[in-house]
């Protein structure tokens, strides 16, 4: 019970002891107080056109919305050339076997000779 006294009294000294420091000092005020800075080189025709931040920030992002605008619209009308599919052949007694995978292996096994070079390929 005594540590909680002294507790509770060391945090009512603090408490005192800050509000009489903070009201003691010199408060910062935020706002239009300050002088206006001096611009100079672009960034002095820049804030002509635009001297709030906020305004600059904005013509800035505006900016880079439009090049996306643009290059998406330019990939849009430019657009890729169709790839065309190379017909599939068949290889007929030809000596090679299609790959499993592939979509003329159906169409190899119609053979009865290509079913027994498929399988003399396996034994070897």
């Amino acid at each position: 019970m005594t540590f909680a006294i002294l507790g509770r009294t060391a945090l009512l000294a603090s408490r005192r002891t800050s509000v009489a420091t903070t009201s003691q000092q010199a408060r910062r005020r935020m706002g239009s107080s300050a002088p206006a800075q001096e611009w100079t080189g672009i960034d002095k025709v820049v804030r002509s056109y635009f001297p709030k931040d906020e305004q600059l920030a904005a013509a800035i992002m505006g900016g880079y919305f439009g090049i996306f605008v643009l290059v998406k619209i330019k990939g849009a009308m430019s657009g890729a050339p169709a790839v065309e599919v190379a017909p599939v052949v068949v290889p007929s007694g030809a000596g090679a076997i299609p790959d499993v995978d592939s979509e003329g292996f159906g169409a190899f096994l119609d053979s009865e000779e290509n079913v027994t070079m498929l399988v003399e390929s396996f034994e070897k």
